[in-house]
């Protein structure tokens, strides 16, 4: 019992100190972000602008900021976003930018397994190309990320090549009640608002979720399911357990492990080493025009596992905008 007892208190511990220094990080960037053309946060959910402005994007630059992530059993992923960005036109718009990392390990997992580590790093340049079209019969958005290899492969920063996804979303709001569904495809499964994944993939996948959003004012409420569709080869990079500082980081044969990123570093195998499905529910709140909350569960039914989540959004811009009383 005080073997646990102490092994908690180290978690917690770790959690706290992670928190703090995640924390001092993204106040500083977002402190040196105030711009008079911040427009938007980068990569919002796809939901949010035709809901936030009904007219499409906000021409002229953006420059943003976010920090969010996930804590679950297998580890805390955690990432601040910074982009800047132009949008040509209500419709049409670009930002590039880099995220930068936070990741905890558990105590107990660091004691069984000498390779599990925590760590900080810089990820992957990133581009994204962002239509946005809403209408009263259907709102539609759709974006393509562009990754380049410039993050850390050996800390499951990056994936080792450039990546690609395809993301579209359509909804239709009935009073207050709105059913969407996300469709899309790429060479790598993205972390979403309700998951971040101890670990990054490359190969051919097909990602799925579609739901229910409850608006009615300042706080929102969405409930959903998801459903991750892999085909042929796949590369499984952990981001919580890390290979020799001079080793390559090279897999050591084909595996159907569903939890190998505890205890391997990279993992090759078939589709179902990555195949993955449950269902997500959400909570965001506004307590002001500027200010976004935001707080998410998510649960992976092969994987078994828990996620909590969390997003802290400012938008500067709503502070520089003119607004009636």
């Amino acid at each position: 019992m005080k073997f646990s007892d102490a092994s908690a208190q180290d978690g917690l511990n770790s959690q706290i100190h992670w928190f703090r220094s995640a924390g001092l990080f993204w106040m500083v960037v977002v402190l040196c972000s105030c711009a008079p053309s911040f427009a938007q946060l980068p990569n919002p959910a796809a939901s949010g602008p035709a809901k936030e402005n009904p007219e499409g994007f906000t021409p002229g630059w953006t420059l943003g900021a976010r920090f969010e992530g996930s804590y679950s059993a297998d580890g805390g992923i955690y990432d601040l976003g910074s982009a800047l960005g132009y949008n040509f036109s209500h419709h049409f718009g670009i930002d590039a930018g880099v995220p930068f990392y936070f990741v905890s390990t558990p105590s107990v997992t660091k004691k069984n397994d000498a390779g599990a580590v925590s760590g900080i790093g810089v990820g992957t340049f990133f581009t994204d190309i962002r239509l946005n079209y809403p209408n009263k019969s259907l709102n539609y958005s759709s974006a393509v990320h562009l990754t380049a290899p410039t993050g850390d492969r050996k800390k499951g920063f990056s994936t080792g090549h450039a990546t690609w996804n395809l993301a579209n979303h359509i909804d239709h709001a009935f009073g207050d009640f709105s059913p969407f569904l996300d469709a899309g495809a790429g060479n790598t499964i993205m972390d979403t608002r309700f998951f971040h994944r101890p670990f990054v993939t490359f190969g051919y996948n097909a990602q799925f979720n579609g739901g229910l959003e409850y608006d009615p004012g300042n706080f929102s409420f969405s409930a959903s399911v998801y459903d991750v569709a892999p085909w042929g080869n796949q590369t499984l990079i952990s981001r919580v357990f890390r290979c020799g500082a001079s080793a390559k980081c090279s897999a050591g044969g084909p595996t159907k492990n569903r939890k190998s990123f505890t205890t391997a570093s990279v993992s090759v195998g078939a589709a179902d080493l990555v195949r993955d499905n449950g269902f997500n529910t959400g909570i965001d709140y506004k307590p002001v025009g500027y200010l976004d909350l935001e707080f998410d569960f998510s649960r992976s039914v092969p994987l078994q596992l828990n996620s909590y989540s969390f997003g802290i959004g400012v938008d500067l811009s709503w502070l520089l905008r003119p607004h009636a009383h």
